[in-house]
């Protein structure tokens, strides 16, 4: 199927967007096998393990991949070094937050909106001090946009679509995978999943692989406890599944995505980068994990546990249809909303907004360049000074 294929069943020829836009719900199918090896890697959990359960068929199954894993790893396949949208997505000038700690000679940064788990809901965006004086905090826009009152215990019926379209400005990924603020006492500040992933395994009739492991230390064997070493002599168990067959599943909400307070191109924007996500993660992309700070192929999940991606398809209210990963990369739309004007509308948030043009030579550029050596797009810049750990 091509991005400009005809529809089978309707005659009539249009993008993939258009096609899957006329459904209420899609769901993207992958087929994956393991790239080496019988047996592969689960999600486990301490005192818990891999999540295995049966389906109404009697049929046994391993969760490799939790919806809350899966939105990470579609946000992770976005990125490139240091936590910043790839360069397919940059000439796209997506918004970037940048949360930095404000040092004597430059400042470091300590996280952006793609890294953090809770994106533009995270509390180190949301302290983050968004001028040079340090006076008002990127939680105070939220407020004075959002009308909240009350140390946020009341907000006005009539505010939601002010806070779609704020979070749309600022980090527009966080309407497909969610956001929940949970700095303020109203619980509707708040918007569920428009993308829904999670991959699993139908395991073998004997699947459960149980090994050892001996790491021998003929200097000071009995050193075990000393702390942040890794001295003396250990003895770890491991266990692995084998795997019948394994599947992604995608499910996308068209009519939550359809119910937002945005105009129809940015809604089909929106649909464009998840279908993205989606087909960059399947396709073994590069994916950047703020923990390591290493890019790795996306489907490297971890050690036993390297996938390929066989076959796609997806499937509408009425319709079952094959895809490639190449061809959801380029479902991307090229009538792409303008980020940099959305934010500059937001007049508080003006002040810590750099952008390309700013950091040639503007008066928005700051100190030493700094923002054009991270990204060329909208970059919204907070400074928030951790905390000193105990000793």
């Amino acid at each position: 199927m091509t991005n400009q294929e005809t529809d089978a069943n309707t005659g009539r020829g249009g993008s993939l967007i258009d096609i899957l836009w006329e459904h209420d719900q899609v769901v993207i199918t992958a087929s994956l096998e393991l790239v080496n090896g019988r047996f592969l890697q689960p999600t486990g959990f301490p005192d818990i393990g891999p999540c295995i359960y049966r389906d109404k068929d009697g049929r046994r199954w391993c969760l490799v991949e939790s919806e809350q894993s899966m939105a990470n790893r579609l946000e992770a396949v976005c990125m490139k070094e240091p936590g910043v949208w790839t360069d397919e997505l940059e000439k796209l000038e997506l918004p970037v937050i940048a949360v930095l700690d404000p040092d004597e000679n430059h400042d470091n940064l300590l996280t952006t909106n793609l890294c953090e788990p809770h994106r533009c809901a995270s509390s180190y965006v949301l302290d983050g001090k968004i001028d040079d004086q340090n006076t008002k905090t990127m939680k105070q826009v939220f407020e004075q946009e959002l009308g909240l009152t009350q140390d946020g215990d009341s907000w006005p019926l009539d505010r939601r679509a002010k806070l779609e379209r704020l979070v749309f400005a600022l980090d527009p990924g966080a309407l497909l995978h969610g956001f929940q603020f949970v700095q303020w006492k109203f619980v509707g500040l708040r918007q569920t999943r428009l993308v829904h992933g999670r991959l699993e395994a139908e395991l073998a009739d004997e699947p459960e692989v149980h090994y050892g492991m001996v790491k021998w230390d003929a200097i000071e064997p009995e050193a075990t406890r000393e702390e942040r070493a890794n001295k003396g002599q250990s003895i770890a168990a491991k266990s692995r599944i084998v795997p019948k067959k394994i599947v992604a599943w995608f499910e996308i909400d068209l009519l939550g995505l359809k119910a937002l307070a945005l105009d129809d191109t940015e809604k089909k924007f929106l649909l464009g980068l998840a279908l993205w996500k989606v087909g960059a993660f399947l396709g073994n992309k590069p994916a950047f994990d703020p923990r390591s700070r290493q890019t790795l192929p996306s489907l490297r999940l971890r050690a036993d546990c390297y996938l390929r991606c066989n076959s796609i398809s997806w499937e509408g209210d009425s319709q079952t249809r094959q895809v490639s990963a190449e061809e959801l990369m380029q479902a991307l739309p090229e009538d792409r909303p303008d980020f940099a004007s959305l934010l500059r509308e937001l007049s508080e948030l003006s002040k810590a907004l750099r952008v390309e043009k700013d950091a040639c030579g503007g008066t928005n550029s700051g100190p030493g360049g700094r923002c054009a050596q991270l990204y060329k797009g909208p970059l919204v810049e907070v400074r928030y000074k951790p905390k000193k750990k105990k000793e």
